[in-house]
């Protein structure tokens, strides 16, 4: 994990994360009833199959377990409440209280035990893309939910937090091409360790598909040629999805179908010849073991696309995950700019820097 970050996460971050996720996975199993499939999966980036995957195919039932687990405890869930502002008295104080407001009434919340900030990410506000990383530019869309607008971090920093890496904003390179959604059937992108490639408009592999999503990503940028193609086969994506996830994801225009190469190519106007050639070259690297093009690991679990019914989704790259946040210890407690812990507030998840480096 460290080296994927490139040597820019906290170890003692990164061994929190990494010793405490098996017991994370499985107390979501054992007390949120979480439901996943008997299946591993690999993506990008990764040496080992270490994906796990929802019944469903979304990180919804991840959440919901969470709340279940929450409201078990006496979680109180207020829908449709913003956080206006953190009240802290003074410089070396404890936090005291947050200022919400539903609809056009305010209110204030003490704060007797700890805030705990897991506010998600900035990759929805492109004013403060902007103002960290110019490089991303409005015109790139975003994976995230439409409250990932970094006000949290903005709150924090007004009562001394300090925030580390905010430049480090991830572009997600399997955005659906128009829209940059990322859903269940579009996370079929990822899901590689079975032999889905990615080609491009040309009909061409430009990438290996196990590289880093940030060498994808800026491959296709640098190629210019939008959209790119993930394409797969039947025997591949059930091996981590469904039939049922098939047959909607073609019916809403997700999944792109063709029952023969020559086909799917023609439906993407796509040159025949040249996707035809690809896949053909991919099969053969399938057999031999090697890929002298990309130099990709083929291993035993990979299937080749030697048979159909084949499809495709489209992909670009869009703002994905903002590495970068509010800077934390081991015990996720908020540091300041002064290098000490702010009584009181705590941050998890996507809103605390330092755990990804500079990529996931």
């Amino acid at each position: 994990m460290i080296k994927a970050g490139d040597y820019y996460g906290d170890p003692k971050l990164v061994e929190v994360v990494v010793r405490g996720a098996p017991d994370a996975l499985n107390w979501m199993i054992d007390e949120g009833g979480l439901k996943i499939r008997q299946v591993l999966s690999g993506g990008g980036g990764q040496t080992a199959f270490r994906v796990h995957i929802s019944e469903n195919s979304l990180g919804e039932p991840f959440c919901e377990a969470l709340k279940k687990i929450g409201e078990k405890y006496g979680t109180k869930i207020r829908l449709g409440t913003k956080v206006t502002w953190i009240w802290r008295a003074e410089q070396e104080g404890p936090v005291l209280g947050v200022e919400v407001e539903k609809g056009k009434k305010k209110q204030n919340i003490a704060v007797k035990k700890g805030l705990v900030i897991a506010s998600g990410g900035f990759g929805r506000d492109i004013k403060m893309r902007q103002a960290y990383n110019p490089s991303v530019v409005p015109e790139y869309n975003s994976t995230n939910q439409p409250g990932a607008t970094g006000e949290m971090i903005r709150y924090a920093q007004a009562i001394g937090a300090d925030a580390i890496q905010l430049n480090f904003i991830q572009l997600y390179p399997f955005g659906e091409a128009e829209t940059g959604l990322l859903d269940p059937y579009q996370a079929y992108a990822t899901r590689i360790g079975f032999g889905p490639i990615y080609v491009n408009k040309l009909g061409k592999r430009y990438v290996s598909e196990l590289e880093r999503r940030d060498v994808c990503a800026r491959t296709q940028i640098k190629m210019g040629l939008k959209p790119t193609y993930v394409i797969m086969n039947y025997k591949q994506m059930v091996k981590v999805g469904g039939e049922k996830d098939l047959e909607s994801g073609v019916a809403k225009g997700r999944f792109i179908k063709g029952d023969t190469i020559e086909e799917l190519a023609l439906k993407l106007n796509i040159p025949v010849p040249a996707l035809v050639e690809t896949v053909n070259n991919y099969n053969r690297n399938m057999k031999e073991g090697k890929d002298p093009e990309f130099n990709k690991k083929i291993n035993k679990d990979m299937l080749p696309l030697d048979e159909g019914p084949f499809f495709a989704l489209t992909a670009w790259p869009a703002v994905h995950f903002c590495c970068g946040g509010l800077r934390i210890d081991a015990s996720a407690k908020v540091i300041d700019i002064w290098d000490k812990p702010i009584p009181r507030l705590f941050a998890c998840g996507e809103v605390a820097g330092g755990v990804m480096g500079q990529t996931d």
